[in-house]
């Protein structure tokens, strides 16, 4: 969602940058289609000034047409009566703009005017951050915007009207972003808004609203993960060149839950990096098993300060990280740090270092890492770290032999008990007399620390075994076969085909039939709800159906089924027909048959479904209950004594049946005879 929201960001920005970079281009060819005016109007007045035939104190303002045409109304004076060589001395005048820009009028004197040219003042600097609307719509400047030059350095606020996500709902709302910029930058770089572009962060975008549980980690009071991005990794070239930096990235100091501290970046943490003590890297519930196995035989040596996720008087199985001085570390090693499975602590200050070496992860076809094995051993016994490493090997994984390491082979299915059983045997045979109770062991048959190997798992991964992963499809489903099956009994339609595949769903099996009606074209439907008997005709059952009348019923009878149904709280509208459900039971009702009624007052349509299985009355499509069903049932439970129901009596075997008795028929002569009727 956060990039999704992001990318939508992106694209707007781009939009609003073409739309300013189009707006400031218009702006300015309009601008200087104005210079281009004033620049003729310039020339034209100082060559008409230098052309003239009268004395120089002589010429008027009006002697000077293009000049005389701007004078404004509200002057005392005419433009005859002033003489164009007047000065500041004899006062300025108004002059009003000829190009109908809305401009205020100006003051000048005619001196200006005609001997220099000069034109409208506001002409010369028209193009105003109103002229460009998509920035005038976002400005919240304290000077108007229409007094704001579209080039000016002030910084000012804005406001970006947009659209977020929600992480907790997943949907977009409205939001506004505010930020300050430069107006220059906005409107000659076109720079869009700086919240959508990730250089300003606030609730919309920030650490603390995508990421919570990463912001409660945060370990710095005086950072707030409110205004902390999602996505910093690199320092500013500033914080760079300073001695604060400490680097190239921008890590920030982090504690987990369990109260271990660690530095890491803002990217870091939120691709998924977590707490470097509480990470399961390197460690295998197989290799948690054989060591708990193995410490119930030899003294398990603390890989480092106790786990506060573990519970109180468990061990901690985890790997041991040996620090390996430089004078014995390889220059091809890149770390100096060596993980060890296990370290155990034997009789006479024998240090014993065991490996769980799975198939998946030491095995040839991945990484050879036999010589790395091999090294490892070497290094750490001359360090004087070790006296001995025991690999536990499984399945053909190549032996590893060299005199500081010891590979103990087992076959790929055995269990942690035959496991534990081969190592402590090859170390008891190393070393003499150093495992103590072996014997013992060997001969019990059956492990004895599981249960503090299933404890620490459950600590740790907080699931036994992992969830089982369904192997990835390689082939193409099996299509199922082409088989034939033979329509409902009570289906009108023959198969003329052999069954084929729906070429658009190959999933679909289609055949073609022919129906007892006597239609003569063949009928193509699915062959599964021919045979299940969704599908039982060509659709003459579905017309025929459709041409049956319902009982008719008077309006009285109408009025008072409604008013009893808003009695009983059953809602059937204010306007046309009732349901004959609803009909039915006012009728069992009036009559005081309230015992084959439900607690809402309706007829049950399990009761009156098991009536039609015993009475032979048709249902409808999927053992739909019809109309007619229901007000036969209502007949049946009053008796034909009943006055009222002598009058609106149907008949409760319909066309229907007897149609599909003649059809069953050869030589029914209802089927040359035309379509059925009901």
């Amino acid at each position: 969602m956060l990039g999704q929201m992001r990318g939508f960001w992106k694209e707007q920005n781009q939009l609003r940058r073409e739309r300013i970079q189009a707006e400031v281009e218009a702006a300015r060819a309009r601008q200087a289609e104005v210079h281009a005016y004033w620049n003729r109007h310039k020339t034209t007045v100082t060559q008409r000034w230098a052309n003239r035939t009268t004395g120089r104190g002589q010429a008027m303002v009006a002697d000077i047409p293009e000049v005389a045409a701007q004078w404004h109304p509200d002057n005392s004076a005419q433009p005859e009566d002033v003489s164009a060589t007047a000065d500041r001395r004899k006062g300025p005048y108004l002059w009003q703009c000829p190009l109908g820009l809305g401009h205020e009028p100006w003051p000048a004197t005619p001196k200006d005017r005609v001997r220099s040219g000069a034109g409208c003042p506001a002409c010369r600097q028209l193009t105003r951050l109103a002229d460009i609307p998509t920035l005038a719509d976002q400005y919240r400047g304290p000077v108007p915007v229409s007094d704001m030059n579209y080039a000016s350095h002030e910084r000012v606020p804005w406001i970006c009207r947009t659209w977020a996500v929600d992480p907790g709902t997943g949907s977009w709302q409205p939001v506004e972003h505010c930020f300050e910029a430069v107006v220059k930058d906005r409107a000659l770089q076109a720079d869009a808004c700086r919240v959508c572009a990730g250089y300003v962060v606030d609730d919309t975008n920030s650490l603390r609203t995508w990421f919570p549980e990463i912001a409660d980690e945060l370990d710095d009071p005086d950072a707030d993960a409110c205004r902390m991005p999602t996505s910093r990794h690199n320092v500013s070239r500033r914080q760079a060149a300073g001695e604060e930096s400490g680097g190239v990235y921008a890590t920030l100091p982090w504690r987990c839950r369990h109260g271990h501290g660690w530095e890491a970046t803002i990217l870091n943490r939120v691709q998924g990096g977590g707490c470097p003590a509480c990470s399961l890297s390197g460690i295998s519930k197989e290799q948690v098993r054989l060591v708990a196995e193995l410490a119930g035989l030899m003294d398990l040596v603390p890989p480092g300060p106790p786990d506060p996720r573990l519970p109180d008087g468990l061990p901690d199985f985890s790997s041991h990280q040996l620090v390996v001085p430089l004078q014995h570390k390889p220059e091809h090693w890149r770390y100096k740090a060596v993980e060890v499975d296990a370290v155990f602590q034997l009789a006479a200050g024998i240090r014993v270092g065991v490996e769980y070496d799975g198939a998946f992860h030491h095995s040839t076809k991945r990484r050879d890492r036999r010589q790395y094995e091999s090294e490892k051993g070497q290094v750490l016994v001359a360090a004087g770290l070790l006296d001995l490493l025991v690999h536990v090997r499984l399945r053909d994984l190549p032996l590893l032999e060299t005199a500081q390491a010891l590979a103990v082979p087992v076959p790929e299915r055995s269990t942690v008990y035959q496991q534990a059983c081969a190592a402590a045997a090859a170390i008891e045979a190393r070393f003499p007399g150093s495992v103590p109770g072996i014997d013992a062991y060997l001969t019990d048959g059956h492990p004895r620390r599981q249960d503090q190997a299933d404890a620490y798992i459950l600590a740790l991964w907080g699931e036994l075994r992992p969830p089982r992963r369904r192997p990835a499809r390689t082939q193409p489903r099996c299509p199922r076969p082409l088989k034939e099956t033979i329509p409902r009994q009570d289906s009108l339609l023959t198969p003329a085909s052999a069954p084929y595949r729906n070429p658009d769903r190959p999933a679909e099996i289609l055949r073609d039939y022919r129906c007892a009606c006597g239609n003569p074209r063949q009928f193509t439907a699915v062959q599964a709800q021919v045979t299940s008997g969704n599908t039982k005709s060509c659709g003459c059952l579905q017309r025929q159906a459709k041409r049956q009348r319902r009982a008719s019923l008077s309006g009285a009878e109408t009025r008072a089924v409604r008013e009893w149904a808003r009695q009983q709280g059953i809602d059937v509208g204010t306007s046309g027909r009732v349901p004959d459900r609803v009909t039915a039971s006012w009728r069992l009702h009036r009559a005081g048959r309230l015992d084959v009624l439900a607690a809402d007052g309706l007829l049950d349509e399990r009761r009156v479904q098991q009536w039609t299985q015993t009475d032979g009355v048709h249902l409808g499509a999927r053992g739909r209950v019809t109309s007619g069903a229901w007000l036969a049932y209502a007949e049946h439970c009053l008796g034909p004594d009943d006055s009222h129901v002598a009058a609106v009596r149907q008949p409760v075997r319909t066309v229907v049946q007897e149609s599909l008795f003649e059809l069953s028929r050869p030589d029914s002569s209802r089927i040359r005879s035309g379509p059925l009727t009901l």
